[in-house]
């Protein structure tokens, strides 16, 4: 049975230092469960949204054509994907680069973009060159809809039955690769929505950024 990832993070301790901690749930969709419905459009997705599918063996979904392919194997600082300029934009103040495991506990490059000053939250972005972004589509107690950011196919990922837990966008970046992107709200302060705008602009800015790296 397929592990998916929970959208359902808490800052912890570990081996002597704060990481978001994912939690992991196993499991199918259960029947009759409804998707969300889709957020205000924004500048960095289609206004045109559609919902994936969930409870598959495997990825149904298309993504379009990508403006370029974008490599993410060989980058070994997830924090180079979002420059010191685009830092301050994003209301960020520290960088804390650690791998983060995901998708079935393998480790990837990570980065947790964190802003330490209220509203607190941190984006955390994770380079995933072993699985593609279609893995979301295919089981677990997750909303996920399609979307498109720069261009790039994507899918937003929330935990099914709540509007409390982050929000993420799986980007399409190469075949069998994906830049992962969540923002994660610490307390209160940001709607579902908002959440995953911020999501789409933190993947968004980073996808720029990538394109200059290769």
């Amino acid at each position: 049975m397929k592990t998916s990832w929970r959208l359902w993070g808490q800052r912890v301790r570990h081996s002597g230092k704060a990481f978001i901690a994912l939690l992991l749930v196993a499991g199918a969709v259960l029947a009759g469960c409804t998707q969300k419905t889709p957020g205000d459009a924004n500048s960095t997705t289609t206004a045109n949204e559609t919902t994936a599918a969930s409870g598959t063996s495997e990825p149904t979904v298309e993504f379009p054509r990508r403006p370029s392919e974008i490599k993410l194997d060989g980058i070994a600082d997830a924090c180079v994907t979002l420059t010191k300029d685009q830092q301050r934009e994003l209301g960020i103040d520290q960088a804390l680069s650690e791998p983060m495991d995901v998708i079935e506990d393998r480790e990837m490059p990570g980065c947790s973009f964190r802003a330490n000053s209220r509203p607190l939250f941190s984006y955390e972005v994770t380079l995933i060159s072993d699985e593609g972004a279609g893995y979301w589509q295919s089981g677990g107690n997750l909303d996920v809809i399609q979307k498109t950011v720069a261009g790039y196919g994507a899918l937003q990922v929330t935990l099914a039955g709540t509007t409390k837990g982050d929000c993420a966008l799986a980007v399409d970046v190469a075949d069998g690769q994906q830049l992962f992107v969540s923002f994660l709200p610490i307390g209160d302060g940001f709607t579902q929505d908002q959440m995953c705008q911020n999501a789409a602009k933190g993947a968004e800015m980073a996808l720029t950024t990538l394109q200059t790296l290769k």
